[in-house]
């Protein structure tokens, strides 16, 4: 799921930014492209430490402020990746830029995306346990 976003989400910039099937990546869109992946990346890592509290609860059945480890681990994770997108140098450096809104609207999907499957998937495995 988490690939499938990530792939959506660059692809997204490039198609808003006029890119179709055969045709070249636009060179212009290619660190905006990256960035979206990498914020996706991020976002839905960070969906993902939330659902993993419980091997048979969704993360929503959980008290958001149960671990305060994990909350400031979440803000210094978002900070970082803030650095790395918005920080013209550290950017830079990193073959990013932020992306255009589409990139990310897919980038946060990924969030919801993430906990629903994580929910599904553990709704199957207490369905087969019994």
């Amino acid at each position: 799921m988490e690939a499938i976003a990530e792939m959506s989400a660059f692809f997204a910039v490039f198609v808003a930014a006029g890119w179709r099937p055969g045709q070249s990546f636009p060179e212009s869109a290619v660190a905006a492209a990256s960035g979206a992946a990498f914020a996706t990346v991020v976002l839905a890592q960070t969906a993902n430490a939330f659902a993993c509290r419980s091997a048979t609860r969704p993360a929503w059945r959980l008290p958001i402020l149960g671990n305060r480890l994990l909350i400031g681990a979440t803000i210094v994770e978002l900070a970082i990746a803030g650095v790395f997108l918005l920080a013209s140098p550290v950017a830079d450096l990193m073959g990013h830029r932020s992306p255009p809104a589409v990139g990310w609207v897919v980038a946060l999907a990924a969030i919801p995306l993430l906990l629903v499957v994580d929910a599904v998937h553990k709704s199957i495995q207490r369905s087969k346990a019994r």
